[in-house]
């Protein structure tokens, strides 16, 4: 069904990052149209979207038919059960205002299939195909100028501690980044990652380090957070390296490290992240067409599965892995010849560790999977 002139169409997104969330409402009616934002701590990205929900349903003065569009699988989950078990404040808000308007529930992307002539009016009220789009990008944009806010507000709030942790040198490196949003957004994500990553390999929390102590920390968030648990891609561990670069020569411009240790601490950053982003170009640079899938049993003639294999020769459109953890040559023989392109011969280094999957049939061997790897 079409979308009559007469409809309000209310856009809703919300975001949330680590407890810090923002929420925006496009409303739209005829040539009318307005935009609500806000955010808020402790929080859920369904949270946030169903605050943008009941906020611009709050909005109307009158009674309306309100056709909602928000992309929230829970929110539509827990409307479609009727029952909702979360966030009983805001469904004690919302439901008076659906039993108030005309509501009809939508995602994004589900006017998207309808054929032109269903289209009948657009947010205008004109003749033509409805732009869905070009209400979200407000919408999703307005969230995020909303979270990039509240944010900020935290940050700041943290950098007036005296505490002489790293935790607060950290908010005073963010809070004077905040005024360029892609800067200070790009070096959060990755403090936020490297937050995860004490914590995962440290022995002292995050918030009770001193600033000198990052220095430490940097080789497993380098060498196993960023390409093992965190599967980051060559850009992004580039970024990284980018940020920490920066927030190393903050600290030490700061008086919370030796410049010495930064320097030979940022060395050996640039080697390994310089090493990282090539294999996980060869890794990712396998496709469907590289690979095959598993034949059936009877086929096998050997077989490698899932298993981490160096890479030992390298030749114009082959590779040849080896074992060399030890494993008997029974348990694991040599793989390969494998056939590949040239591209991807063209990338491989002797000496890489491959985590791969591979099978011989008819004394051929081919891959599987090509998982990651290790310098």
């Amino acid at each position: 069904m079409g979308l009559d002139s007469g409809e309000v169409v209310l856009h809703a997104a919300g975001r949330c990052e680590d407890g810090y969330g923002g929420w925006a409402a496009v409303l739209t009616h005829g040539s009318h149209r307005r935009e609500l934002n806000g955010s808020g701590t402790g929080v859920t990205s369904h949270r946030m979207a169903l605050t943008a929900v009941v906020e611009g349903l709050t909005a109307l003065t009158r009674p309306s038919r309100v056709r909602i569009c928000v992309a929230d699988e829970t929110l539509h989950e827990k409307r479609a059960q009727r029952r909702p078990p979360d966030e009983p404040d805001l469904w004690q808000r919302l439901r008076p205002l659906l039993a108030r308007h005309h509501v009809a529930w939508t995602e994004p992307g589900e006017w998207a299939d309808e054929d032109d002539e269903d289209n009948e009016y657009g947010p205008a009220g004109e003749a033509g195909d409805y732009d869905e789009w070009a209400v979200e990008g407000p919408c999703d944009l307005a969230a995020e100028l909303a979270f990039h806010q509240h944010r900020g507000e935290e940050v700041r709030a943290g950098a007036q501690s005296e505490e002489n942790t790293l935790a607060v040198a950290v908010s005073r490196f963010l809070a004077e980044r905040w005024d360029d949003m892609h800067a200070f957004e790009a070096a959060d994500d990755v403090i936020s990652t490297l937050r995860f990553s004490i914590g995962w390999y440290g022995d002292t929390p995050f918030t009770e380090m001193a600033p000198a102590e990052i220095v430490d920390e940097l080789g497993a968030f380098f060498s196993s957070t960023l390409p093992h648990k965190q599967h980051a891609s060559p850009h992004e561990l580039r970024t990284a390296k980018r940020v920490v670069t920066d927030l190393l020569n903050w600290l030490v411009a700061n008086g919370h490290v030796d410049a010495d240790v930064a320097r030979d601490r940022l060395e050996d950053i640039d080697i390994t992240v310089d090493e990282r982003a090539l294999l996980k170009e060869f890794v990712d640079a396998f496709g469907g067409d590289d690979l095959v899938p598993w034949p059936d049993p009877s086929r096998w003639e050997d077989r490698v599965d899932c298993q981490y294999l160096t890479i030992a020769e390298v030749a114009g459109e082959s590779l040849t892995f080896k074992d060399e953890d030890g494993h008997d040559e029974d348990d694991c023989p040599t793989v390969g010849p494998v056939p590949v392109r040239p591209e991807i011969a063209a990338r491989a280094r002797t000496g890489w560790r491959i985590l791969l999957s591979a099978v011989r049939v008819r004394g051929q061997w081919r891959l599987v999977e090509v998982v990651s790897g290790d310098p």
